[in-house]
């Protein structure tokens, strides 16, 4: 197993950890709960997030529903469209037709997603956001699985939920799944965007020496070492302007059991990556770094634009891996921008 893999990837473990801590704010048991389809969870109850932003109970506002997806029941969320229901105007009316997607990175449940980010995304569609295999409102058959799975059950839920295709945005270790979802499953996605992923294997960049030993570093108190995680999410410049830059950080309304974060950190640290399998990527594609991500360094999307043929590169001055809470407005403005886009380009084809 690649150690850089899986320590990177269990800073969103850590940092939801600590956000919960800098905001006193109490937490739920999780670890997968099963239901009957699109019933609510006692987790989906409208309980806003402790964070400061304005937006804070948009996705956690949101019933968990619940729908079987092989061997699991997976929990889910539906947002908006929010300018439909406030006008009082059907779905239908609102604008985009087809669904976006939203894959959370590891360990991160799906309420962990900025909720002024869903919010902008969600005026003019509907966005679906999940919890993966053994995390939060999501069964846990505690079983290892290879990294594919992780997109297999993705595809799975796309169809579980009636959709032929869908737009599809991950983070994180949820972006590289949505890379591997495209590649393997490339009838399910009609648009890509992979925000701080990467492609996996031995071709992938991973975080600096330094940076490992900050991840490392297990000195001080839980609060100490969560706050020292946490600050790796923002550049030094942020947090210099922004002191209360934790508060944008949602905290979640569960967490995942440590078995269920194991085996997702073994899948990510056995997955050989797909970047031979980038070329064959045909659907419109965007690529989102911080320039200033520490933790998957912006050289994983420059190398995966190259590949894939005429995909887009979208790159904020001043950001790290955590600028969906930095600029949740500007992220949204690039994505929307895309989508617009690449509608009317498919529109002209057509």
């Amino acid at each position: 197993m690649r150690r850089t893999t899986v320590i990177r990837a269990g800073i969103v473990a850590i940092l939801a950890g600590a956000a919960l801590a800098l905001l006193g704010a109490g937490c739920a048991s999780g670890g997968g709960t099963t239901g009957d389809s699109a019933s609510p969870s006692p987790a989906g109850s409208g309980l806003p997030a402790a964070g400061g932003s304005s937006a804070a109970n948009v996705v956690q506002a949101a019933p968990v529903r619940h729908v079987k997806v092989g061997d699991l029941s997976v929990g889910y969320r539906v947002i908006g469209p929010l300018a439909a229901a406030t006008a009082g105007a059907s779905p239908a009316a609102a604008g985009e037709d087809t669904p976006l997607l939203l894959i959370m990175g590891f360990s991160g449940t799906m309420d962990l997603w900025s909720p002024a980010f869903v919010s902008a995304l969600a005026q003019d569609r509907q966005l679906i956001v999940f919890d993966n295999r053994g995390i939060g409102e999501t069964g846990d058959p505690m079983n290892g699985y290879p990294f594919s799975q992780l997109a297999d059950d993705t595809a799975g839920l796309i169809k579980a939920l009636g959709y032929d295709s869908v737009d599809v945005l991950g983070w994180s270790m949820g972006g590289s799944v949505a890379i591997d979802l495209t590649v393997r499953h490339a009838e399910l996605v009609s648009r890509l965007v992979s925000y701080a992923g990467d492609a996996g294997g031995s071709l992938a960049v991973y975080p600096a020496p330094k940076v490992m030993a900050k991840l490392t570093d297990t000195s001080g108190s839980g609060q100490e070492r969560g706050e020292r995680l946490l600050k790796l999410l923002f550049t030094e410049s942020y947090r210099s302007s922004h002191p209360d830059y934790w508060k944008e950080f949602p905290a979640p309304t569960e967490m995942a059991a440590a078995k269920a974060v194991d085996l997702q950190g073994q899948a990510m640290g056995e997955w050989a990556g797909v970047w031979g399998d980038l070329k064959g990527i045909t659907c419109p594609t965007l690529f989102v770094t911080g320039a200033e991500d520490i933790l998957t360094p912006p050289q994983n999307a420059v190398m995966m634009t190259v590949r894939v043929p005429g995909s887009w590169l979208q790159r904020f001055a001043g950001a790290g891996h955590g600028l969906m809470y930095q600029d949740p407005q500007g992220l949204a403005e690039a994505v929307l921008t895309f989508f617009s886009v690449t509608a009317a380009e498919g529109d002209a084809s057509g």
